[in-house]
């Protein structure tokens, strides 16, 4: 049986944007295993009182039940520089514990993550959702891979728009970001789309 998880950051040991990963681990549960039981990750996970760190990722595996609940000490990694890669048959709506395709995808790849592009449509990184900014203004893909809990924060606070992304688009956009649930929009540098290889 195939198992999923959530990663969610955890700042000054406090869960951070936890309802949208309710929201996340409670759709899944009831497609995959037909539970209509509200589970809160909050009640039930009880953050560790000797973290050290500020920041952490609790990472949640688990299928109908929680399997396992790991606190990591977390340190974004630096990803500057990016390579398109087109996979028009890639699944990923739900966090699937199993990632190989992403592992096959970026095998023979020379940079720091992959750009996938599905259906002649830009997607997500392996990573992360990806949001690209013009003059003020910031756009992410209107159809991702996952629908990621910080792009679904930001859609609701209207900070950034939805857009369909070709590759041929790519020169109108001026810089890009990559978030998740642990690089946050304002914690992370944009980079310009002069990094992204085609």
């Amino acid at each position: 049986m195939f198992r999923l998880f959530e990663t969610i950051l955890v700042k000054n040991k406090s869960f951070q944007n936890i309802q949208y990963h309710n929201q996340r681990l409670n759709d899944s549960r009831k497609k995959w295993w037909n539970i209509s039981e509200v589970y809160f990750l909050e009640k039930n996970i009880e953050i560790p009182a000797n973290l050290e760190q500020e920041l952490y990722r609790c990472r949640v595996t688990y299928d109908a039940d929680i399997h396992k609940v790991e606190f990591i000490p977390y340190k974004p990694s630096v990803i500057t520089t990016l390579q398109l890669v087109i996979c028009n048959d890639i699944n990923y709506e739900y966090k699937f514990e199993n990632r190989e395709i992403f592992r096959k995808l970026k095998k023979d790849v020379d940079k720091d993550d992959i750009l996938i592009i599905k259906n002649g449509l830009i997607t997500d990184t392996s990573i992360a959702n990806i949001v690209f900014r013009k003059g003020q203004s910031w756009f992410t893909p209107r159809v991702p891979l996952l629908g990621g809990t910080q792009r679904q924060k930001l859609l609701q606070e209207k900070r950034i728009q939805l857009l369909d992304i070709s590759p041929e688009n790519l020169d109108y956009f001026e810089a890009f970001k990559l978030i998740n649930a642990l690089r946050t929009f304002d914690s992370i540098e944009e980079i310009e789309c002069k990094y992204i290889s085609r």
